[in-house]
């Protein structure tokens, strides 16, 4: 399988905010990300900041 993490950046510090994620759509210029399972999580204070594609993740920071 090849899901990805996604994963939020502040001070320097990553944390996973979910696990298995397999679509990544943005909604109002808003990242909106879901897992396997269909589970989705919208980022509203948060924009795309880089996607790894070797270690499968995804990264974002705060907007601004």
């Amino acid at each position: 399988m090849c899901e990805s993490k996604a994963v939020v950046v502040e001070n320097g510090k990553e944390e996973i905010i979910m696990e298995d994620v397999a679509f990544l759509y943005f909604k109002e210029g808003k990242p909106v990300i879901r897992d396997i399972l269909g589970r989705e999580m919208l980022l509203e204070d948060y924009e795309l900041d880089s996607i790894d594609f070797l270690r499968h993740i995804m990264r974002f920071k705060l907007r601004g």
